[in-house]
């Protein structure tokens, strides 16, 4: 998407937040742009729109930080404490990892391979997911069958209305 756009519908220039603050700055490029565009639409209201993110099909796992990933493995591990230490040796923290001055795998790598050691946190976050849709789902049919019960109403009102 450009920073600046018209929608000739709804008769308004279209900006982003980002060229919005910087087109409040009298002098820059961003500045001169939308002046250029109000010239030429001088009749057309001037916007800041936000987009919306577009919904990704690959699963959330919100919450799932370094620190939950600790406290998961210090709950789950064994008494030689296995798991923790290949953590500590992929985050690059282990004594091995100083000597040879490794760096820590980054945040989707270490995702990875906690979610590949304890399936069942992907398994919960499936069904968490599912759940907080359901009660999307229900909440938006509610509010649809709100909204019709009040037409409905506002329409027998209306018919049933006398003309003086």
């Amino acid at each position: 998407m450009t920073a600046i756009s018209i929608n000739a519908k709804n008769r308004t220039i279209e900006l982003t937040k980002t060229f919005a603050t910087a087109s409040s700055k009298f002098g820059t490029p961003e500045y001169d742009q939308l002046q250029k565009a109000r010239q030429d639409y001088p009749n057309y209201k001037v916007v800041t729109i936000a987009r919306k993110a577009p919904k990704s099909d690959k699963p959330s796992y919100k919450g799932l930080t370094y620190e939950y990933m600790e406290k998961y493995i210090m709950a789950h591990d064994d008494e030689n404490k296995t798991i923790m230490n290949e953590y500590l040796a992929l985050r690059g923290m282990s004594d091995e990892a100083d000597e040879n001055l490794a760096e820590s795998f980054n945040y989707q790598e270490m995702k990875d391979w906690f979610l590949d050691k304890y399936p069942e946190i992907a398994n919960f976050h499936q069904k968490r997911a599912e759940l907080l849709e359901k009660a999307q789902q229900k909440k938006e049919a509610k509010r649809a069958e709100s909204a019709k019960a009040k037409k409905d109403a506002r329409r027998v009102a209306l018919l049933t209305k006398k003309t003086a």
